[in-house]
């Protein structure tokens, strides 16, 4: 990784796992109840070196509305662009949605495999997603940086990317995203520094 001392590595390893977490705490609905104070701390630690000028904006405009609103217009964004049926174009949160055009096709199955790579397993009495799920990854990711499964990290990360800067863009096509608006800019600078560490 670059040509950084083994403390610099850790520190950088640090950052991405934050990083994982934060993403994975805002794209899992189920998770957005109890984030209030977790992600107003971890705002405070990435605003000491935000990636861009864009994301650092985009970070001070998340802990204001959190500090101002807490996080029911966070519930309600969620409901809105990612869940309901009507209105714009819902944004896709599965990786089949960016590959195949559908949901639980080859892009599922790839990622079963995967993840019978690892000691993890989806929690079905309290997840209702499956395994391509981009909250879900986004945990995933975390897990795999915090139990040194590097390689499997590598190979995670180059399948699901794509449907990432698909996510971005969806969410950026929406005219009444603000929020995560916000929340896609930061992960457009995360995963643009994420792919020079794999490439």
């Amino acid at each position: 990784m670059f040509n950084l001392s083994t403390l610099e590595q850790e520190q950088v390893k640090s950052a991405r796992i934050l990083y994982y977490d934060f993403f994975n705490g805002f794209f899992v609905f189920e998770l957005l109840d109890g984030r209030l104070q977790v992600a107003l701390e971890q705002l405070e630690i990435l605003l000491c070196a935000p990636l861009n000028e864009v994301a650092g904006e985009s970070m001070e405009m998340l802990k204001t509305e959190l500090e101002n609103n807490g996080i029911a217009n966070f519930k309600e964004e969620f409901s809105r662009l990612f869940a309901l049926p009507f209105g714009e174009k819902q944004v896709g949160m599965h990786l089949s949605h960016y590959y195949e055009n559908c949901i639980g096709a080859e892009s599922l199955l790839k990622m079963r495999t995967l993840l019978k790579k690892s000691d993890v397993r989806v929690e079905t009495s309290n997840f209702k997603e499956t395994e391509e799920h981009l909250g879900f990854l986004f945990g995933f990711m975390r897990h795999l940086l915090e139990s040194g499964n590097e390689e499997l990290a590598e190979e995670v990360f180059l399948f699901i990317q794509d449907a990432y800067y698909g996510l971005i863009a969806e969410i950026k096509a929406r005219k009444d995203a603000r929020l995560y608006l916000s929340l896609a800019l930061i992960l457009e600078s995360f995963i643009e520094f994420e792919s020079t560490i794999y490439r």
